[in-house]
């Protein structure tokens, strides 16, 4: 450990894995949130995509379970159930073909986000040397003479109270898809990175329902659009009994929210086991829609950034959530971090540049899987024969 202090900007499940690995390897970390956080498992305004399935993968399960031994256990005792990829998974392979119901190795818990985000944030804040910032918004990075170096941040509450400078030796944005880094490098004449954009303009709608007392033949349903249908639709099983029941659809087929036509456009799936599992259900929510979801990459590996700075999570790379793999690459990057600062002997100087590039090279598969996937349909769109073949990603 050593005897400096790091600011994390966004309290995140990216933001929270970062300050629990840098807690190991800082005397001081300080998390900087621009909402106020809830006491228990519950929403915020920060995280629109909330509401909505996720998909906490074996990885990301197993990464956090290294860094809060006990993790899993306390989803359980929350009531997440235990989600075998095998055994417990329907899943639509094709148009027409389930994948065979099989034991495996794979398993992990399906549980809400907002789950997932109070288990991790309750173990870090627990922390000795970490501290929370609620109610903030970061106005800009701090520099030193030469713009070569970050020093700190620009904090402002959210209120009354007047802006102040906040003092760091190392930086983390982990603010997600709303991150303003290229703003400010702009803003200080500082180059800023290349994006890539892979958008399918696919649009969500979720609405909880009450699961059927004594239903034992899935915990998660999961029906994926298959080419030439481009809507598909899944429901998780999370904690207190709940299903959560998506519907979604591709080239702006988006499900509507009127209770109607959400079961209408439910009823259209290729296959009926969707339907028929809601159509007589007991909702616990109204419907909510979401349409944020374009493969976003900024490529911070390509120029030379501050040194002192780093970014993850979504703030450099954000994948279309249908396929689950936001936290998972969150804990995954927050994992490198730490490796990365070990294998450079905490010399922050040349923290920045290589992480950088051990981030990019770590999204690379898992931009891969999204964009593949996106690709069929964008290309379906446009009348191209020349997209991958949609199938390819569940023979991956």
């Amino acid at each position: 450990m050593i005897d400096k202090h790091a600011i994390v900007i966004g309290s995140s499940i990216a933001g929270l894995m970062t300050a629990r690995v840098l807690s190991e390897r800082f005397a001081r970390v300080t998390i900087l949130e621009r909402d106020r956080l809830p006491n228990g498992p519950e929403e915020r305004a920060g995280t629109p995509q909330g509401k909505h399935v996720h998909n906490l993968l074996v990885r990301g399960l197993r990464i956090m379970e290294d860094l809060f031994p006990g993790f899993d256990d306390e989803l359980a005792a929350a009531g997440a159930p235990m989600m075998n990829y095998g055994r417990d998974v329907r899943l639509l392979v094709s148009f027409h073909q389930w994948m065979p119901n099989v034991e495996t190795d794979f398993a992990s818990r399906a549980a809400s986000r907002a789950l997932v985000e109070h288990v991790i944030r309750h173990r870090v804040l627990a922390l000795p040397n970490v501290e929370v910032c609620e109610r903030v918004i970061v106005d800009g990075l701090l520099m030193n003479e030469n713009k070569q170096r970050v020093t700190g941040v620009r904090v402002a509450p959210r209120g009354t109270s007047e802006p102040y400078d906040m003092q760091g030796d190392f930086v983390v944005d982990a603010s997600g898809r709303r991150s303003r880094t290229p703003q400010w490098l702009e803003q200080l004449g500082l180059p800023t990175p290349e994006t890539t954009v892979v958008d399918s303009e696919v649009g969500y709608a979720t609405r909880l329902y009450r699961k059927p007392k004594g239903f034992d033949k899935w915990t998660v349903l999961y029906m994926p659009a298959r080419l030439p249908s481009v809507r598909g639709g899944a429901i998780f099983e999370v904690e207190n009994d709940i299903w959560m029941a998506s519907l979604g659809g591709y080239n702006r087929q988006y499900p509507p929210t009127n209770e109607a036509e959400f079961l209408e456009y439910a009823r259209t799936l290729p296959q009926p086991d969707l339907y028929d599992a809601i159509k007589d259900g007991e909702p616990l929510s109204g419907i909510i829609s979401y349409r944020n979801t374009r493969n976003i990459r900024y490529h911070y590996e390509r120029i030379n950034l501050p040194t002192h700075f780093v970014l993850l999570g979504d703030a450099v790379c954000g994948f279309n959530p249908i396929y689950g793999q936001g936290m998972t690459s969150a804990a995954m990057g927050a994992v490198q971090l730490g490796e990365t600062l070990d294998d450079l002997h905490g010399d922050l100087a040349a923290v920045t540049a290589q992480f950088q590039k051990q981030l990019a090279a770590l999204h690379d598969s898992m931009w891969l899987l999204a964009t593949g996937e996106d690709l069929a349909f964008i290309h379906l769109e446009s009348g191209s024969g020349d997209g991958p073949d949609p199938g390819w990603f569940d023979r991956f």
